[in-house]
């Protein structure tokens, strides 16, 4: 279950114009010490024949960018609750972190993630996107991997696009593998700047999985507003399915 999460996390932590641009330069502009709050909503199954499981989990989080320099910014971001209910065929788990000793199951998961909840997560991003370092980390856990962040962040084109043109990246996850990605720019607009993805996950040079996803980026600090990714993965007879919600 802990390399589920895991996952799971990953994906989380995978991401100016006005209205009558055709054309936007991605770049991030950091709002300094005005944090900004986000609920993550995902649901897993996992298939692995006879045995099948369910996670529904909501977790909440503020960002807050400390500082920035011409190339980077440093931000913190702070869990601030987690809620996750799991359905294992005859076993059923719920976890509230607000409610960490509800039974002996949930004392076990809070053990997992007490630091995350604890510690905020400080790395250093630079303006294109792509996240450098990861200065301060949550230790003693099993879900968290500062590389995380690396894996999961994808560095913005350094030239202009047009509505409908495309990009690749390419990132190296140490659990599944390559992962190639190709992201569409579909529209510019007082809303945001809407971003597709579609991709794969490759591993011994066969694929193995599959990822579609759509994002919306503030149409001044080319932050991420809200997002929607599904994972699907099979690898050693276990089939994984994901979908994350970024609000």
């Amino acid at each position: 279950m802990i390399k589920i999460l895991s996952l799971a996390f990953l994906s989380f932590f995978m991401i100016t114009t006005s209205t009558a641009q055709d054309k936007v330069l991605l770049k991030l502009k950091p709002d300094l010490n005005n944090p900004i709050t986000q609920k993550l909503h995902m649901t897993i199954d996992v298939n692995a024949g006879a045995q099948s499981t369910m996670i529904d989990a909501t977790m909440l989080s503020v960002t807050t960018n400390t500082a920035a320099t011409d190339s980077t910014v440093t931000y913190s971001t702070k869990f601030t609750e987690m809620i996750m209910a799991m359905d294992a065929g005859m076993m059923t788990i719920n976890y509230d972190s607000k409610n960490p000793d509800a039974n002996e199951f949930s004392k076990q998961i809070h053990e997992k993630v007490k630091t995350m909840l604890d510690n905020p997560v400080v790395a250093v991003m630079s303006l294109d996107g792509k996240v450098k370092d990861v200065e301060d980390a949550p230790d003693g856990n099993d879900l968290f991997d500062p590389n995380m962040l690396k894996e999961a962040s994808f560095e913005y084109p350094s030239k202009e696009l047009k509505v409908g043109e495309q990009w690749k990246a390419t990132s190296n996850n140490k659990a599944l593998g390559p992962i190639e990605q190709t992201y569409t720019l579909k529209s510019i607009s007082a809303d945001g700047i809407a971003i597709t993805t579609e991709g794969h996950i490759n591993a011994e040079g066969e694929s193995i999985g599959s990822v579609i996803g759509q994002y919306l980026l503030n149409p001044k600090t080319h932050y991420l507003k809200s997002a929607t990714i599904e994972t699907k993965v099979k690898k050693d007879d276990i089939d994984v399915t994901s979908k994350i919600e970024i609000l």
